[in-house]
């Protein structure tokens, strides 16, 4: 049986996990899915977050673990994972990056959309106006996060979602192949996403190649398609 630490992606909380969690759970695994520094309901100041606390958030939970661990990052939790890989990868089993944005050593994550200007990731996207934290537009919610979930499990998202800290997304990641490259990579492409496009995934493969796995579904395969997530899940963890 395996342990999984399970990432979420930006706005959102552990709790989009819920799903998922206990499919694994049903299969003897053991699962962990964390809400980061100012998110979910974790209460510190979300303007105050930084790319450090999150990486320290989940090293400690790391540090409690008595097996190696598989480590999933959904979308802007990739940026987390690969840092956390970086500090803690002798405590890594694998990587997992579920369409998770997978920047370079030397690289910020908004430095991988920025060449793509008319992602409706960035025109949904709302800056308060100290400039330290985002949001979306509720409006593009059900297409830019959830356009093949069911409108139960998509309104109760909705209602979750909390402003997320800026920093993560202009912190460039330190990597080097001793460390984070020794950590076993896999991505599992989502290629109907629309925050994060197929082809942005691919170039980021493309970058740093890993071992692909293809699910047909948009951005949140953790509600929209849970069964296959957690068996692909399951897969990387039994290789």
């Amino acid at each position: 049986m395996a342990t999984f630490i399970l990432v979420h992606g930006a706005c959102h909380g552990g709790w989009c996990w819920e799903k998922v969690t206990p499919i694994l759970e049903g299969h003897g695994h053991k699962v962990c899915a964390p809400d980061l520094p100012g998110l979910g309901k974790d209460l510190t100041p979300p303007a105050n977050v930084t790319l450090a606390d999150n990486v320290e958030r989940i090293s400690r939970l790391l540090d409690k673990m008595d097996e190696p661990v598989v480590l999933v990052g959904h979308a802007l939790g990739g940026v987390t994972i690969s840092q956390v890989a970086e500090a803690r990868r002798r405590k890594l089993k694998a990587l997992v990056y579920v369409c998770g944005l997978m920047p370079p050593s030397g690289k910020a994550s908004r430095e991988m959309t920025a060449g793509d200007p008319d992602m409706l990731f960035r025109r949904s996207r709302e800056i308060s106006p100290d400039g330290l934290t985002y949001t979306f537009v509720r409006s593009q919610l059900p297409a830019l996060f959830y356009t093949d979930v069911s409108p139960e499990d998509r309104y109760r998202a909705m209602e979750r979602l909390r402003p997320q800290p800026i920093s993560i997304s202009k912190t460039p990641v330190t990597l080097t192949e001793e460390r984070y490259g020794s950590v076993p990579r896999w991505y599992i492409e989502c290629t109907q996403d629309l925050a994060i496009r197929i082809a942005r995934q691919r170039a980021m493969v493309k970058a740093l190649p890993c071992k692909v796995i293809t699910m047909e579904c948009g951005h949140s395969p953790f509600y929209s398609q849970p069964e296959e997530l957690a068996q692909h899940l399951e897969t990387i963890a039994s290789s």
